[in-house]
Order: C-alpha cells, then structure tokens, then sequence
C-alpha cells in the first residue's frame, strides 16, 4: 500500500513518458498567473513538484529566475537536459532547499494533490517573501464529455483515483498563512494519435505502478475505447488555477 507521496514519486519514474504524452497548460492560465503573482525579469521564481519542466518551460520567456524543485531523479534528470537555464533541485513539498524568505514566488504545477497540504504550506511560506505569491494550476481530464468519461472508465479512475478532481483548495489555502486567495478556471486541450493517447494514459501514476497483468488487462480495456476514436483527437482539460499571497509574519 502506498501514501499518497510514494505512490506519485513511483509513478512518475519514467520522465521521458511523462515529458512527451502530457500536456502543457493553457497560455491563458499562465499568463494570469504570471500577471496576479506580480513575475517579472526580476523575480525568483520556484516550481515546486517540477516534474519534466513543462510549467518551466512556458515561464521561461517571462525572464524571470526559475528554480525546480523535484523529488524524482527521472524527472530531474530530463528536466535539465531540456531547460539549460533553469536550476534543479533535489528537494520535496516539505523539504525545499532554499535559505529562508528567499523566494519571490513558488508555482506547484499538477502537483499539490500529493503534497501534505498544511506542512507543505508552512514550508512554502518560509521560502516566500513577505507577501510573496503562490500559484497552483491543474489540467483535468473533462469528462463530461462521453467519450472521456467512457476512457476515464477504462482506466479504473473511479475506483483508483488518487485524489478528488473536484476538491476546491481555497479553504486549505485560507487556512492563516496565505490571504488574497482566487480561483480561476480555464479550458484547455491536447491533439494525440491513438498511441499517444495511450501513453498519456500510462503516465498515470496508479497505473504505472500496477502489477503488469493488472496493467495489461486494464489497457485491453483501454484500447479498446481508443480504436473507437477517430485517428487523432482533441482530448479536452478543464484547467484549474489557484493565486495566493503569504501573510506577513509576525515580529520575533
């Protein structure tokens, strides 16, 4: 049995995979939040679960400074081979390896959803400047869509999700060290071949770390919805986007 932390460090192993069937994030979504969390050339910016870079990577002609903090070395290691100009870290939601008060900005990219939420925010808030920003932003699969909701069915998502797609941070967001919480949301989408949409199913984490006969039954499955699809499809994301701004500390 996995914790929540374990089960997305393993199932994210393969950062290859990860870099090429995932999807970026809508210009929009990022623009705002690059426009509310105040990123400038001058900014210190930190992505925290950075993953392969693919949040980074659409930051990066903001000019601002980016630092990516990644607990998985697959991850890391395609993540510096691709983005020259950014500095990799071996580091955690709970464990980010920056001196004190030293971050303008901290971005979680499809992330939090694994983190322990209230330490997590603690030690994202010792990071931040007074009133430094926070961002978190989320593609999610739109399954109001049939076809979508019939290949989240394949895929056992009901029964295997690892966390709520629904659940609103705001609260937790709220909780006392972040104030000027807002919640926007965008849509999104990816064109893939049948392959590619069934490498995009095979990132996900709880399918990655199945026993292989459980794998391979629930991708017969999968193929299955897919050869149903025309030869390349538009596959819709609802894109969630948070903006928070760290409270002041008090005065020792």
């Amino acid at each position: 049995m996995h914790d929540s932390s374990d089960l997305g460090t393993a199932g994210f192993a393969n950062g290859e995979r990860y870099q090429s069937a995932r999807p970026d994030y809508p210009a929009d979504a990022v623009e705002y939040l690059v426009r509310s969390l105040h990123i400038t050339e001058s900014s210190h910016v930190v992505d925290l679960g950075a993953g392969t870079g693919i949040f980074n990577e659409q930051l990066v002609p903001y000019g601002c400074r980016i630092t990516a903090v990644e607990p998985t070395a697959g991850m890391r290691t395609v993540l510096a081979a691709r983005l020259a100009s950014v500095e990799v870290l071996d580091g955690r939601d709970v464990d980010i390896p920056l001196a004190s008060q030293s971050v303008d900005c901290v971005v979680v990219a499809q992330a939090f959803h694994w983190f322990d939420g209230p330490a997590a925010l603690e030690e994202i808030h010792r990071v931040l400047v007074a009133g430094g920003g926070l961002g978190l932003i989320w593609n999610e699969r739109d399954d109001s869509v049939d076809w979508v909701a019939e290949l989240g069915r394949a895929m056992r998502w009901p029964q295997n999700r690892p966390y709520d797609m629904a659940t609103d941070y705001s609260v937790v967001l709220s909780a006392g060290l972040f104030d000027h919480v807002e919640r926007r949301v965008f849509r999104h989408h990816q064109s893939l071949d049948h392959e590619m949409l069934l490498q995009r199913v095979l990132t996900s984490s709880y399918i990655a770390v199945m026993g292989e006969r459980e794998r391979r039954e629930l991708m017969t499955d999968v193929a299955g919805v897919v050869r149903g699809l025309p030869d390349r499809v538009e596959l819709p994301y609802v894109t969630t986007t948070y903006r928070a701004s760290a409270t002041p500390r008090p005065s020792p």
